[in-house]
């Protein structure tokens, strides 16, 4: 679906569907849409403040209906305090059972062979040193991610993963000249061209960062200027706000490492 439909009426149609299993008592599997609706809501840029009321209101029936999708949203939840600079202590909802940090859910998951939290795990850390401007500690992650058996499956979190890695893979050419890293972003926007296809208004903020990326690469300034102008303009109009901050972040991250005599041409 996120392929198609704009996450925003994803993230609706996922709601409406967790309303109509509580409402005819399938209380566990009504916890997968509303998990689901979480992270939608913090990769799409809301307010962190009020996800954070939300989601800690969600976890609390998910601890009841759903061991799995609560674990998988207390993940999201230390994503949230780690951007906000807080700890909301979100595993108090497993009462000592697990753990206090990540590493007992990957733990768990690893001896349960439930490569999909596992991966969540992963995908968590990777998209938090991103945000942190850890690419190091990023690119680690996301090979450690890759690595597993359920990377091969299409999932909303291929789209953050794809995007961000493609980012730092023009960086990291920018900075040592790494063709196989070059190589990495020019994959990227492969993909986010075809999946921009069947969803623009999904895909065409990022599709355009990662090309003037690309064109910051190759130092073509006024081709890359140009696209970051335009990322952010899409960012702007469909209301993703991170990613407009992002855009501008990587545009002065440029700009400012290019000569005033070229950025002026």
């Amino acid at each position: 679906m996120v392929w198609s439909v704009p996450l925003k009426e994803t993230k609706r149609k996922l709601f409406d569907a967790y309303q109509l299993g509580m409402k005819i008592g399938a209380f566990s599997a009504s916890m997968y849409p509303l998990c689901f609706c979480s992270r939608i809501a913090l990769l799409e840029g809301e307010n962190l403040t009020l996800l954070s009321q939300s989601v800690t209101l969600d976890l609390k029936m998910m601890a009841k209906y759903n061991r799995h999708c609560a674990k998988l949203v207390v993940l999201d939840m230390l994503m949230i305090d780690e951007l906000r600079g807080i700890d909301s202590k979100p595993f108090y909802i497993f009462k000592d059972s697990i753990g206090n940090d990540d590493k007992d859910i990957m733990n768990n998951a690893q001896m349960n062979h439930d490569y999909y939290l596992l991966g969540y795990s992963y995908q968590r850390r990777f998209i938090s040193a991103f945000w942190a401007g850890d690419y190091d500690s990023a690119e680690i992650y996301c090979r450690s991610m890759l690595s597993l058996p359920s990377a091969k499956a299409p999932t909303l979190q291929s789209i953050y993963t794809t995007f961000y890695r493609g980012l730092i893979g023009f960086l990291r050419h920018r900075e040592c000249q790494s063709e196989e890293q070059y190589g990495i972003g020019l994959d990227s926007i492969v993909k986010i061209e075809f999946w921009w296809q069947f969803s623009p208004t999904n895909f065409e903020s990022k599709l355009f960062l990662l090309k003037a990326e690309n064109e910051a690469s190759l130092l073509n300034v006024d081709k890359a200027r140009s696209l970051y102008e335009a990322s952010i303009k899409s960012a702007s109009d469909n209301g993703r706000i991170h990613e407009k901050g992002l855009a501008y972040e990587f545009m002065g991250n440029f700009l400012s490492s290019v000569p005033s005599g070229a950025r002026e041409c």
